[in-house]
């Protein structure tokens, strides 16, 4: 549920791309023209990776085509549609071979309990900024998920946050570690 996180917090309006959440299938397209070049779609919850959806949008985008791709949309998510739809800025994310570099961090309590390689990237990539790191550690939530991707420029940006009970752990991350420094935070009684 990312629009909401982003809607209440001003360190992810200022390091996460833009975005516009609408409640229900109904998108307006001169209110996405006037904010995005390129834009993505999802859900409040999931995009539809995987699928023949187009990864991104370049405006202009008359209503037409905006109401036949949100039926496209939300056909393909089904049941599990949830909320509304997003549209987020489109960026550029610098890659390593096949993979992005992505960073998942898991925060409980306000507190950092690690950041791990998350899209299968090599070994000696960039990690994010600790400065960007930390000022994502207390977004109110008791357990939470902060998703970071360096873009091809080499800023990075915060591009998902999650709910960290339904979160997967990130690609690089052995579990047994991480559910021992889990352990370990909840028992100093952080």
């Amino acid at each position: 549920m990312f629009p909401l996180a982003y809607g209440h917090h001003d360190v992810l309006r200022k390091h996460s791309p833009r975005l516009l959440a609408f409640e229900g299938t109904k998108v307006d397209s001169d209110v996405v023209n006037g904010i995005f070049d390129r834009f993505m779609v999802k859900e409040y919850v999931k995009s539809v990776k995987g699928t023949t959806f187009p990864s991104y949008f370049e405006t202009p985008v008359d209503q037409g085509q905006m109401d036949a791709y949100m039926k496209e949309f939300v056909s393909l998510r089904g049941g599990l549609f949830t909320g509304g739809i997003v549209c987020k800025e489109f960026v550029d994310l610098r890659r390593y071979g096949d993979a992005t570099n992505e960073w998942r961090a898991f925060n409980l309590r306000g507190r950092l309990l690690n950041v791990c390689r998350n899209s299968n990237q090599p070994k000696a990539t960039p990690t994010p900024p600790e400065e960007l790191v930390d000022a994502c550690a207390d977004l109110g939530s008791p357990y939470y998920t902060v998703d970071f991707a360096e873009l091809q420029d080499g800023r990075w940006v915060v591009v998902e946050t999650g709910d960290g009970q339904v979160s997967g752990l990130a690609a690089a991350q052995d579990p047994v570690i991480y559910y021992q420094v889990f352990a370990d935070a909840l028992e100093r009684g952080v």
